[in-house]
């Protein structure tokens, strides 16, 4: 029998059903205008069968859906008398038509945790259903406990986690660009002026002072672009779009102009901070401002095809070494971008240095989030590089190179590099590199790693900082404890003073040089001696949990570097064959942004795909950027490449449809000039911004368009800077294995002087290109590799490897065999929940279904396993 509740619900029901739902004739009726087509209510007193239809959520997945919307779709074969209901409450208003047997709608008023949506198909006889969880707003959603304490900087905040209304204003770019070039120049103020100028709606510019663009497919409209602000995970995103002024825009109904993509642009650098950040502007490590015209720039050309853009706080890596987090917040950013605006077809990124580690790391660790990478003066990540810079800092302290903090200590840094026992000429042989880059990476990247930083970036007031004597207490400002989530704790039986006097550890070390003989290769060449090889490595000594240099070398946390292979912050490239990759690569010196990580890159991933062809290196003679034309040349032919994989119907997995649809432009090169003859007009090179997108300068706009085979031509000709691959020439084997013995030794000297493809201290001790090893497995000491050679002082080679295993007593690297604790990157991981952590993470549930409103299903995009 009915309880009295039940009936008095199902009779509130029935009479609210017979009002419809007071919306306007876009929207879907709740009503149907019959007494006989009165569903039960949900959860009410029976049970319906499973209907025939599919919930689906487009925003994100389900269980990730965060600020209490989503937008879903509705598939059916008859909708017409169907109400869908949130919690039991009917919300079918909410939803509109999308063509033949589908509605959609943007869901508002989720409560936080699991959600029931229901559709009840049939008149009320049988029910599809679907859950959501979401989540704050605020974060997190699968990052775990958050970095405490935070620093709300924002003004308009209306809580603790920042949050606060989105702001917009506009800007557009003026007709007469090359004329404000020249008018605007302020000697007082040197620089150029900005490609945009403030637009005011209501006070708008005349239409003639307004630059025209055509869009991709075919638009043409006034340069206008509206800028949206807000936060989202405590800090700030920024999505820019091609507007209309007047026009609305909604998820379900937007301006015609956008054509579905979005490209995302990163910061550079890497650090930590304990506040709200700015969203970076600019694709070469935020370089704005004016020099868009000279530097080049895709966002001003993405915006112009149709592109919307997207920047957030988290996802800078000099705001947020937190990769997670990083992660994280574009999982938020897309879904709001998907909410508000509408889906998407796919993503594109961009950036260099530590915009390239944060688009690596993200689509190793968290594939689906980029459908495409460009990837400038790049690193693979961040923890094998913190192994290199940390060995240039210590070689650098053995050469007493690191610069004086005060005049007083002046004498001692001139005394230090006249005794350490080494010719400055062979100090590249220990480096594996010119010594400017490690000077550099002292001076820029490993302040970051102190936990006792003074200024501590963004802290709140009043917050003490570690100190190992005086605050032992204190909040441990450094990279390690900032991703201790990731890393874990460091066990008890090797915990330092304070960490005994604390009760707890501190982030686990993932890094370590135990066995690592620094300077091997350079005394098996005759370029340093004996006696200066064992006085380095007797000498060179670590660092403790404090990052403060002890005798003893630095000995890493097993845990730890396990966990940063498992997490993907040791970036060993498994999950990237669903992802073209075009990497932008100048020359060194490149103030520490050392070009053999393009080549580390490569080495990787050939390792695990069996195959590079997603990977595409453009090297240029400019330094750091390879070319002012890269960044925009390489988004025209990314977007070529990812049009090509949606529109693929000949069947396959992605990577197949990856590999089948690269375009003839999509391939090595090491001169821009071969970029005149791209699919999408003429690229000058060292052009800048001059070209797109459109033609500053008078009259460029009729440079005809060469046919793709001079381009061919002309990187048959310019070959030899890119290497002499004779089998590219098309020769028969037979030819090229006769001239290999003159062509090989050609190719590596091609490598070292043009591409400058440089080594590491570790590529010196014996190390591979990939330099993976951030713990090597250990093997006794081989007199084999310490040949007799009269001028290094290397008179018998057993006698001499006893003294070597004086030092080492362990034993030494072996590189032969894998590195200790490497284990495959595990994707979609998540740490726990806002009060408790999971260190190393564990997989999110698996989910086979697409999420389709983050990109076209083409690229088979789950967020999962």
């Amino acid at each position: 029998m009915f309880s009295r509740n039940a009936l008095v619900a199902a009779v509130v029901l029935a009479l609210a059903g017979c009002g419809g739902s007071g919306s306007d004739s876009a929207s879907v009726s709740s009503g149907t205008g019959s007494e006989n087509a009165q569903p039960a209510k949900p959860g009410g007193p029976r049970a319906l069968p499973e209907g025939e239809g599919e919930i689906r959520v487009l925003s994100n997945r389900a269980d990730l859906i965060s600020g209490g919307d989503a937008l879903v779709e509705v598939v059916a074969e008859n909708l017409q008398d169907a109400r869908v209901f949130l919690n039991d409450e009917d919300i079918t208003g909410q939803f509109q038509e999308a063509g033949e047997g589908a509605w959609r709608g943007l869901v508002n008023g989720l409560k936080l945790g699991s959600n029931t949506l229901e559709v009840l198909l049939e008149r009320g006889k049988s029910r599809i259903a679907t859950s959501i969880t979401n989540h704050p707003k605020g974060g997190p959603v699968f990052s775990g406990p958050q970095v405490q304490p935070w620093n709300c900087t924002n003004a308009a905040a209306v809580d603790e986690a920042c949050n606060q209304s989105p702001e917009f204003s506009f800007k557009y770019v003026p007709a007469e660009q090359l004329t404000r070039l020249f008018t605007e120049f302020d000697p007082e103020d040197p620089g150029l002026p900005d490609a945009f100028l403030p637009y005011d709606p209501e006070n708008p510019p005349a239409d003639e002072d307004i630059a025209t663009i055509t869009t991709d497919e075919g638009m043409e409209l006034p340069f206008i672009v509206r800028v949206e602000t807000g936060v989202l995970n405590r800090d700030r995103y920024q999505v820019m779009s091609l507007y209309q002024p007047g026009e609305e825009w909604t998820a379900l109904a937007p301006q015609e102009q956008w054509n579905g993509k979005v490209l995302v642009h990163h910061g550079g650098n890497v650090g930590v901070s304990y506040g709200m950040g700015n969203p970076p502007n600019g694709d070469v490590s935020g370089l704005t401002n004016g020099n868009e015209l000279l530097l080049g720039d895709s966002i001003s050309v993405a915006l112009a095809r149709g592109f919307v853009t997207l920047s957030t706080a988290q996802s800078n890596l000099g705001h947020n070494a937190n990769l997670v987090t990083a992660a994280e917040s574009l999982v938020m950013a897309k879904e709001h971008i998907v909410e508000q605006y509408g889906p998407i077809r796919y993503t594109i990124g961009t950036g260099c240095s530590g915009g390239a580690i944060a688009q690596q790391h993200v689509a190793n660790a968290y594939p689906g989030i980029y459908q495409g990478l460009i990837v400038q003066c790049s690193y693979p990540d961040v923890w094998t590089t913190a192994t290199q810079f940390a060995d240039y800092n210590l070689i650098s302290n053995y050469l007493g190179l690191q610069a004086p903090e005060s005049p007083e200590d002046a004498p001692g840094f001139f005394e230090g590099l006249l005794n350490n026992g080494l010719l400055p000429t062979q100090w590249p042989f220990l480096y594996g590199h010119l010594p400017i880059n490690p000077v550099v990476s002292d001076q820029a990247f490993f302040p970051a790693a102190y936990p006792d930083q003074e200024d501590c970036p963004k802290l709140p007031d009043g917050v003490e900082v570690y100190h190992p004597e005086e605050r032992p207490g204190g909040l441990r400002c450094g990279l390690i404890d900032y991703m201790k989530s990731q890393f874990g704790e460091r066990s008890p039986e090797v915990w330092s003073p304070n960490e005994q006097l604390l009760g707890y550890g501190f982030g686990g070390i993932p890094l370590d040089n135990e066995g690592v003989q620094y300077g091997l290769r350079a005394l098996q060449e005759g370029l340093i001696n004996g006696q200066q090889f064992l006085d380095l490595n007797r000498e060179i000594g670590g660092f403790n949990v404090d990052i403060d240099y002890q005798p003893g070398r630095t000995r890493g946390d097993l845990q730890a570097i396990t966990n940063a292979y498992r997490t993907g912050a040791i970036n060993t490239g498994e999950n990237f064959e669903g992802v073209p990759i075009i990497d932008l690569r100048g020359p060194d010196p490149g103030l520490a942004h050392d070009a053999y990580h393009s080549w580390q890159t490569r080495a990787r991933i050939e390792a695990v795909q069996g195959h590079s062809l997603n990977h595409v290196i453009w090297y240029g003679a400019f330094p750091i950027a390879g070319d002012t034309v890269f960044t925009t040349e390489a988004l025209l032919v990314m977007d070529q490449w990812l049009a090509g994989i949606e529109q693929d119907e000949q069947g396959g997995e992605l990577p197949e449809k990856l590999v089948r649809n690269r375009p003839d432009t999509a391939r090595d090169r090491c001169l821009s000039l071969s970029g005149v003859t791209a699919d999408s007009g003429l690229v000058l090179p060292l052009t800048g911004g001059l070209l797109y997108p459109d033609p500053v300068v008078p009259g460029l706009e009729y440079l005809p368009t060469l046919p793709p085979e001079v381009g061919q031509i002309l990187d048959v000709a310019t070959g030899q800077v890119c290497g002499l691959d004779l089998g590219d020439l098309g020769l028969p084997p037979l030819v090229t294995d006769l001239l290999a013995p003159i062509t090989e030794p050609v190719v590596e000297l091609q490598a070292l002087l043009v591409q400058t493809r440089f080594g590491t201290p570790r590529t010196v001790a014996g190390d591979d290109i990939r330099t993976l090893n951030n713990k090597c497995p250990l093997k006794p000491v081989d007199p084999a590799d310490y040949p007799v050679n009269l001028t290094t002082g290397v008179l018998n080679s057993e006698n001499f490897a006893r003294r070597v295993a004086e030092i080492f007593p362990n034993g030494v690297c072996d590189y032969s065999k894998p590195p200790v604790g490497q284990v495959p990157t595990q994707v979609w991981l998540q740490y726990g929940n806002s009060e408790q952590v999971v260190y190393g993470g564990e997989p999110l549930p698996e989910s086979e279904t697409a999420v389709s409103g983050w990109a076209s299903d083409a690229f088979e995009v789950t967020l999962s396993q």
